[in-house]
């Protein structure tokens, strides 16, 4: 079937295509299996004891430690395998308080509270979002910090081209108040300052990080902090390189005829320093997933069906990729990058498929649970020359560990890719899995695959990296010898 075909039974009333998903993945039908309401689940007692209680109240004060229901079970669906428990009504991987510092000085008179007590910590929003809560082991109970409180735009240097702003600052946020400056950064942020550095190994744009621990503060630059899943420390603010912001800022997509003319497109751009805002190269599946599950309207105009036509007379086939990519200065340089870019597109084969919006992250993991589905992800970089080997060898490599446990003979998962944060020596590619769930057995499945992915991209990216990965474990033990941060989980 062409990717790129539209019949109006694809998508009633705004709904996704799920259908074409079932086939995807071999299974006759995508059930209903709804998570069970929260309401319904019997609270596990807190092990936070009212004198520690007491303690973190005389740091924070009492409204910030927070232990109902609602807030422990909103802080412990941070990865797929804790999100099927949650499902499920199985409430013990529960936090047993949440803390909300609003000053730097606060998470580190919090931390010293918790080495001192033996209290394990894990920092909302530092994981991946697709690990698992950390285990309490033994320590005597387990809290989470949540830095939200910690959101202001510290400062703002035009001359020099850095900011400084709370690791507590989302994206949407830190956009706004440079804004508001003339300013913007100068790279790709998601979720919460803090937040990106602890998952990314590679950030562009960071000039240095400030990370508090058990032993006290560290100023972290480049190499310390980022990709650090909260392990070393937990990152408090950052400084960070920014840019005017530009008088004009328009994304377009382009549609090349494979995975690796995208990829070819991408490096060209950004080599020739095409790319001032963002890009992001989705592989043939994410293409077709994205095509057919982003909800669409029942109403389409002559334009839309135009543009069928167009595509499927120039017959880009199932190995078709989407690119999207944003240009930006002022009105004339964004559109000289434009052109430029169009020349670099015709004549790598790609069609222009015009204006879009910029690319926004989609929550599809509850909307897939609720149809008997598991979505996992996980991000490496990789060089330019590295890249599609450590693509071509993960894809088959998640392949394999899906079709190892499903529910049904047959059926297997998808792998979706995307390639964006493209910089100078390499870019960061995401790796999506979606596969059936074997209900009654899906934790387990859920942390199997997860950890196939981890072994398949460690035997990939780490095999030249022993001497580093023993520093980075003496850093650890230095800074948190009672291993109270994140227990169990291991930093990039």
């Amino acid at each position: 079937m062409h990717p790129w075909n539209f019949e109006p039974e694809d998508s009633l009333h705004g709904e996704p295509d799920l259908h074409w998903l079932a086939e995807r993945v071999a299974m006759p039908a995508l059930l209903a299996t709804p998570s069970r309401p929260l309401a319904e689940m019997g609270e596990p007692a807190s092990r936070l004891s009212d004198a520690m209680r007491q303690k973190f109240a005389g740091v924070i004060g009492l409204s910030q430690v927070k232990q109902d229901l609602s807030e422990r079970a909103r802080h412990a669906a941070t990865s797929t395998a804790d999100r099927l428990r949650l499902r499920a009504g199985d409430l013990s991987h529960l936090p047993d308080a949440v803390l909300y510092p609003r000053s730097p000085e606060e998470v580190l008179a919090l931390l010293k509270l918790c080495t001192g007590a033996g209290i394990a910590v894990t920092p909302f929003g530092t994981g991946s979002g697709a690990g698992a809560l950390p285990q309490r082991g033994s320590h005597l109970a387990l809290v989470t910090f949540n830095l939200s409180a910690m959101s202001h735009l510290v400062s703002v240097d035009a001359l020099s081209g850095l900011a400084r702003a709370e690791a507590g600052i989302t994206a949407e946020d830190l956009s706004r108040q440079l804004a508001a400056q003339g300013a913007c950064l100068k790279g790709t942020i998601q979720g919460s300052l803090g937040g990106h550095i602890a998952r990314n190994r590679q950030v562009s744009w960071l000039q240095a990080a400030r990370l508090a621990t058990p032993e006290g503060v560290v100023a972290s630059g480049q190499w310390l902090a980022p990709g650090s899943e909260g392990a070393f420390g937990i990152v408090t603010s950052a400084s960070f390189h920014i840019r005017a912001l530009p008088a004009k800022t328009e994304y377009r997509r382009y549609l090349f005829n494979d995975f690796a003319g995208g990829l070819t497109a991408l490096r060209e751009a950004q080599h020739q320093g095409l790319i001032q805002a963002a890009a992001y190269l989705w592989d043939e599946d994410q293409t077709r997933f994205r095509h057919r599950m982003d909800p669409m309207s029942p109403r389409r105009g002559l334009s839309d069906w135009v543009g069928d036509i167009h595509r499927r007379l120039r017959q880009f086939d199932s190995q078709a990729a989407a690119l999207t990519i944003g240009f930006s200065g002022t009105e004339s340089e964004a559109d000289s990058m434009r052109k430029r870019f169009d020349a670099t597109a015709r004549r790598l084969g790609a069609l222009a498929l015009g204006v879009c919006p910029p690319q926004k992250a989609e929550a599809y993991r509850d909307a897939l649970m609720d149809r008997g589905l598991a979505l996992d992800w996980l991000e490496t970089t990789a060089n330019w020359a590295k890249l599609p080997r450590v693509y071509a060898a993960m894809r088959a490599s998640l392949d394999r560990a899906m079709r190892d446990g499903t529910p049904r003979k047959g059926a297997h998962g998808l792998v979706l890719a995307q390639v964006s944060d493209a910089g100078h020596e390499g870019a960061k590619l995401r790796l999506t899995m979606i596969f059936p769930r074997m209900l009654g057995n899906d934790v387990a499945q859920a942390q199997s695959v997860r950890e196939a992915a981890l072994n398949a991209l460690a035997e990939l990216t780490s095999p030249d990296e022993p001497l580093e990965e023993k520093l980075r474990l003496g850093i650890r033990q230095m800074l948190d010898p009672k291993a109270i941060l994140n227990p169990g989980t291991r930093p990039f």
